[in-house]
């Protein structure tokens, strides 16, 4: 099986590639949309790439016509969520330097969820060895998993904290997962680094509004304050005029005695 080629031998039909159709293939878009997709999903990804002028390539035959044909793999392979796409444009080809991959070959891209590269394939294989990879891929992808479920947890258990308004429990649970970034999968980072940006928005309108609590707050001082003075002169103002009445009512007596006021 691990023959099998685009010439036609043996009487069968010239290989025509992405002819496969066993596999349950997500078929459109490029790999940039294909990871989009699968982002924040719990599955692995089967990425194949291939180009329709490969028709005499013997190892994109292989792939189609051996190992995506080979039942022990075809049932693996229903673990992964698996894409078909034909890389053409330069936009792709852009994507596909950060697996240095070469041009002239098919690939095969075992990736997590999160894009991260569990294994590539580039050359002819055969199908029953190549099961040990996909389960090696697969034990990986489901600890990658397992982390990034733990990572999750923690990070509602601090979105709980901020909405009772407990920052600082918050930030220190975002500063544990801070401190591994590199064990942080695309998607929890950046779920995390919009949280800690929504953290810093709220401390910032709390800022504010203490800001302005504190100016409120001198101005109703100040106001009490007039309050008060304006109730002081009212009660002098109350007490000059009875000193007044009872200093005119002490005059008239005095002079009603005959005593006169100098």
């Amino acid at each position: 099986m691990t023959g099998a080629t685009g010439a036609g031998r043996g009487g069968a039909s010239p290989y025509n590639p992405g002819e496969n159709e066993i596999l349950e293939w997500i078929r459109g878009g490029t790999l940039g949309h294909a990871l989009q997709r699968e982002e924040g999903s719990m599955r692995p990804v089967l990425i194949y790439l291939y180009r329709s002028d490969m028709n005499e390539n013997c190892c994109a035959a292989n792939f189609e016509r051996a190992l995506f044909r080979y039942q022990p793999t075809v049932r693996a392979f229903a673990r992964f969520a698996c894409y078909k796409i034909e890389s053409r444009t330069v936009k792709e080809k852009g994507l596909l330097e950060q697996f240095d991959l070469r041009s002239d070959k098919p690939a095969l891209l075992l990736l997590d969820a999160e894009g991260g590269l569990l294994h590539k394939q580039q050359l002819c294989v055969d199908p029953k060895k190549f099961l040990r990879v996909i389960s090696s891929s697969v034990r990986l992808s489901d600890l990658r998993v397992r982390l990034k479920s733990s990572q999750l947890a923690q990070r509602t258990k601090a979105q709980k904290l901020v909405d009772e308004d407990r920052f600082n429990d918050a930030l220190r649970i975002y500063e544990r997962l801070g401190r591994k970034p590199e064990a942080l999968g695309g998607h929890v980072e950046r779920l995390v680094t919009n949280d800690l940006n929504e953290i810093e928005e709220i401390a910032h309108n709390l800022l504010a509004e203490a800001g302005q609590m504190h100016e409120e707050r001198k101005l109703l001082q100040s106001y009490r304050l007039y309050r008060e003075i304006e109730k002081e002169f009212s009660r002098l103002a109350e007490a000059s005029m009875q000193a007044k009445r009872h200093a005119r009512a002490l005059s008239g007596e005095l002079r009603r005695l005959g005593v006169g006021l100098r």
